[in-house]
C-alpha cells in the first residue's frame, strides 16, 4: 500500500457496509423467487435486524470514522459543507444523514416484516403477526413494500451521489469502501481514523444478536 495513504473505514466498518449490501439485494431475491422457501426470506430478515443492531451499537464504541459523533452533524455544519466542500476522512455532514436515513429504512422494512404475511398466509408469516390483529398485519405488510421501494430510491442516490463526488473530486471514495485506505491530505474531520478492534465488533455482534432473536422468540413462540 503507497505509504501516502492513511486509515479511513476499519475492517468492521467495512464488513458490515458490505453485508448490508448483501443483505438488502438478497432480500429482494429472496421475496422474488424464494416463495417456495420461505424460511430463506425470514433469515434475510433477521441478519438485517441484527446488523442494523450491529451498525447502532458499533456507532458508539467503533472506529473513529464509524462513530455517530463523528458523521452526524447540525443543520449548520451540512448548509456550510454544502457551500464549501471540504474534504472528509470519513462521511461528510451530508453524507452521513444519507447513512442514517438507510439504516432507518432498512431497520423499519425489517421490523414491518416481523408483523407482515401473505394476503392469505399461506406462503409467510412473519413470526410476530400472530400476535396482532390482521388489519396491523395487513397494514405491517403494505408498509413492508413501501419501505423497500424507498430503499431503491435512496440507495440510488446514494451510488450516484458518491460515482458523481468521485468522479469531480478525484477521491477514491469506492476504494477506499473496499480497501479502507484513502489518500493522505488535510480533512476536515480527522487526519487518521483509529481502528475499532475486532473482539470489541465480534462482541457487538453477539450483543446485536441476542437483543434481536431473544425477544423474538419469547414473544412468538418461534423464529422459523
Amino acid at each position: 500500500m503507497n505509504e501516502a495513504s492513511v486509515v479511513a473505514w476499519d475492517g468492521p466498518t467495512r464488513v458490515f457496509k458490505w453485508a448490508l449490501v448483501f443483505v438488502v439485494l438478497d432480500g429482494w431475491i429472496s421475496n422474488t423467487y424464494g416463495g417456495a422457501y420461505p424460511a430463506w426470506h425470514k433469515l434475510n430478515g433477521y441478519t438485517a435486524l441484527v446488523l442494523i443492531v450491529f451498525r447502532i451499537l458499533w456507532g458508539f464504541v467503533g472506529g473513529s470514522t464509524a462513530r455517530f459523533g463523528s458523521f452526524v452533524a447540525m443543520p449548520g455544519k451540512v448548509l456550510a459543507y454544502i457551500a464549501d466542500k471540504k474534504k472528509f476522512l470519513g462521511h461528510n455532514p451530508l453524507g452521513g444523514w444519507m447513512v442514517v436515513a438507510l439504516l432507518a429504512l432498512v431497520l423499519a422494512m425489517a421490523i414491518s416484516g416481523l408483523f407482515s404475511a401473505d394476503e392469505d398466509r399461506l406462503i409467510i408469516e412473519g413470526p410476530l403477526a400472530k400476535t396482532v390483529a390482521d388489519a396491523t398485519v395487513d397494514t405491517a405488510a403494505l408498509w413492508h413494500r413501501r419501505i423497500f421501494t424507498a430503499i431503491e430510491v435512496f440507495v440510488a442516490l446514494h451510488v450516484a451521489a458518491n460515482v458523481i463526488y468521485a468522479l469531480t473530486s478525484r477521491e477514491p471514495l469506492i476504494q477506499a469502501m473496499i480497501t479502507g485506505r484513502k489518500p493522505a491530505d488535510t480533512y476536515a474531520d480527522m487526519l487518521a481514523a483509529e481502528p475499532g478492534p475486532w473482539g470489541r465488533a465480534f462482541a457487538c455482534l453477539l450483543v446485536a444478536a441476542f437483543v434481536v432473536l431473544a425477544p423474538i422468540y419469547v414473544i412468538g413462540g418461534r423464529l422459523l
